[in-house]
């Protein structure tokens, strides 16, 4: 490095990193000095080297469908040798280090990830919520207010927020950590607070009981407390909680939807429960109750968010979702106004765009099936959605083919097979339209 011999310098931490995976460190510098060998050129390397990319993107899809996490990170870890400042490679590497444990790494890789792709909601959201599971929680919001900056009409936003400043409190006031009252007191800009926690407060739950107790009709109190619970994993209590706050709140709507938010993360850890059952069983009584329990899940989170959709009625995101929902119900009429109205949303369009190709094919309204789908694919990027690249060209290709549009056909199911040559039967369609 002192002699700036990057090439070098790059080939000694990419062995290190591979000899000890979890050193922070390591990962650092080697990031930093293949950085370096490109000239901080934020491309990285040449044309010809990149097409190496393709390969070690399908590889990296693979390994991580099959939840091998280590080739996975490893696989990844090549292909930033090529371009450091790739963002679904950073990200890659971010989701295997989570599921591997590694968070100080997974931290890193998302950081890294978001100085590329700046305005990319999806990576900033996972980003701020493997911070709040590391109750990093001022970096956290710091993260979520960058979140309101990119979608300025998501309303979960300030939602998130609030809840964030309550846990900060909490964490401030040495709640957690707190073995007495004594302790909390101890804090004098909690001492307030402190006063109304027994003697015998141990910790945060303890200390927030009391302050119900000592002022039950004080929203706040139930809902820091619901906030407590949900970091500690206890979604059935947060829930319950969140039930006493809407009555206190006299149904107050944005405390409702706290509650809403809590019911559905309770049905879908009870989906996530009895999925990890079925895994370990021959049962199929396992597998049926597994798939009752997703379709509860989804029908009730169509019926809060179409509650949602008309009270918030600016909030294009919203009508994404919902719409993206009641497609799994193959509700294409109901689905696609939605997708119209959130196609209006530059930020949504092109996702919008995609979708709304879907329901007009799956309705069988080829031609306008067609429009859409040519709409969205001039601005779909490879590097940034791979598979919503790969899908909207090879569904575009197939309605050309349906419509007999040839010429067309044989162009989109090209543009896949540049990226992906496995990618389902493009290959087989594209020499069948050829004539073999």
């Amino acid at each position: 490095m002192d002699s700036s011999n990057w090439e070098m310098s790059v080939q000694m931490f990419s062995q290190c990193v591979k000899l000890v995976p979890d050193n922070l460190t390591y990962r650092q510098l080697l990031r930093s000095c293949t950085m370096k060998k490109y000239d901080d050129n934020k491309k990285g390397a040449g044309g010809l080297a990149k097409t190496k990319l393709m390969s070690i993107r399908g590889k990296v899809k693979k390994a991580k469908k099959k939840e091998e996490w280590e080739e996975a990170a490893a696989i990844a870890e090549e292909g930033l040798l090529i371009n450091p400042w790739d963002a679904q490679l950073n990200v890659d590497i971010a989701e295997a280090s989570k599921a591997l444990e590694r968070g100080e790494i997974a931290k890193f890789a998302y950081l890294q990830a978001i100085k590329t792709a700046t305005k990319d909601k999806d990576i900033h959201v996972a980003l701020a919520d493997l911070l709040e599971e590391r109750l990093e929680f001022e970096d956290c919001q710091k993260i979520w207010e960058r979140i309101a900056v990119i979608d300025p009409k998501d309303i979960e936003v300030s939602r998130k927020l609030s809840g964030l400043a309550a846990l900060q409190a909490t964490k401030k006031g040495n709640f957690e950590d707190a073995e007495s009252a004594s302790d909390v007191a101890q804090n004098k800009d909690f001492a307030s607070e402190a006063k109304s926690v027994s003697a015998k407060a141990d910790n945060a739950e303890t200390a927030l009981r009391h302050a119900i107790r000592k002022e039950p009709d004080k929203v706040e109190h139930y809902l820091t407390l619901a906030a407590q619970l949900k970091t500690n994993k206890k979604y059935e209590e947060s829930y319950e909680i969140l039930n006493k706050a809407y009555e206190i709140s006299a149904e107050d709507p944005s405390v409702k939807e706290q509650m809403e938010d809590a019911e559905l993360l309770l049905m879908k850890t009870n989906v996530d429960l009895a999925k990890e059952k079925a895994d370990e069983s021959e049962d199929p009584e396992d597998r049926k109750k597994v798939a009752a329990l997703s379709k509860e899940l989804r029908v009730r989170k169509i019926d809060i968010l179409t509650d949602r959709e008309v009270r918030h009625s600016q909030n294009m995101g919203l009508k994404l979702e919902l719409a993206t929902l009641v497609m799994q119900q193959q509700e294409w009429s109901r689905a696609i106004p939605l997708l119209q109205k959130s196609s209006q949303d530059p930020r949504l369009k092109t996702k919008a765009l995609v979708l709304l190709g879907k329901c007009f094919m799956y309705d069988n309204k080829a031609a306008l099936a067609k429009g859409q789908f040519a709409r969205a694919v001039p601005d779909l990027d490879h590097d940034t959605s791979p598979d919503t690249y790969k899908e909207a060209h090879y569904l575009l290709a197939r309605v050309c083919e349906e419509t007999d549009d040839t010429e067309k056909a044989i162009h989109h199911f090209g543009e896949v097979l540049v990226v992906d040559y496995d990618y389902k039967d493009a290959l087989a369609r594209l020499e069948k339209l050829q004539g073999g």
